[in-house]
Formats: structure tokens, sequence, C-alpha cells
């Protein structure tokens, strides 16, 4: 199935001159979120996910990855109980995002960052509006898959 038509839901630029585009579109049951980095010279790479908005259950959908030239990303689809998505880093720095987006038709609010390429994780939170934890998500079974993909471009 080819993918769909996606529409720009937010962008913006980093301090180092990247420049970032969140996209998204499709249907409640084939729904793709994608994050492309526009970088100074030039090149670009992207990352995503497909499938439903959100899984069933759950409140929120995680995607996290990266290219060999480019930045870390993490992208999440969240229902809109998730006021703020807490991003805990292997240096111990916990990043809050607040949402970048929303689509009223699905629902969903989204949430991404940019992060340094070699950037090790360990979870994403969601947290609701008064600060209660809603669902963590373990990122130990995706970091240890990037660190290999991090040791072969090295090596």
């Amino acid at each position: 199935m080819a993918q769909p038509e996606l529409v720009v839901l937010a962008e913006g630029d980093l301090p180092a001159g990247q420049h970032w585009i969140l996209k998204a579109g499709g249907t409640h049951g084939d729904f793709y979120t994608f994050l492309e980095t526009i970088h100074p010279d030039g090149h670009r790479d992207e990352g995503g996910m497909g499938g439903p908005p959100l899984c069933p259950g759950s409140l929120m959908n995680t995607y996290t990855g990266g290219s060999d030239r480019g930045l870390r990303r993490v992208v999440v689809r969240a229902d809109p109980r998730v006021a703020t998505v807490r991003v805990e880093l292997a240096s111990g720095e916990v990043l809050d995002l607040p949402p970048v987006a929303y689509r009223a038709d699905l629902g969903v609010l989204f949430f991404a960052t940019l992060l340094p390429r070699a950037e090790g994780l360990v979870s994403v939170t969601a947290v609701g509006a008064d600060g209660q934890m809603l669902e963590p998500q373990d990122l130990s079974r995706d970091e240890e898959g990037w660190q290999r993909f991090l040791r072969r471009r090295q090596g």
C-alpha cells in the first residue's frame, strides 16, 4: 500500500541550524507520523512510525530512531489526557516535552524532539496535567538496538 499524503503539523529550527518538520497523515487504522530534519549542509533524514494513531489500551505510541549522519529522534502520539511527555536520558537528564500539534479528528496530541545522535534513552513517560505519571515506557530494548547500530557505524 502506498503511503498516504502527509501534512505538516509543526516545524521549527534548532540552535545548531537544523530545521525540523513533523508530518502526518492516513486513516484511523493506518496512520503515519514522520519527523524530518534538514541539516545546514542540505542533507535530509527522516524517521517515524505507522499503524493506528494509538494502540488499544495505551495512552501513547512512541518512535525512537536516527540515521548515520543525523540526530536522534523521539516522536510520540498521545491521548489528550497526556499534558507532557517526560524523556529520561542515560545521562540522568530529564526532558519534559510539551505537545507540538493536535489532530482533533483523531483525538491525538503529537510530541517530538531531536537529540544528539549518541544520546542514550532510558524511558518515555506520559504525564497528566496534575503531574501524575500516566504511562511509563521502558526504552531499554530499543536502546540496545540503537547502541548496536552506533557500534557498527563506528567500526
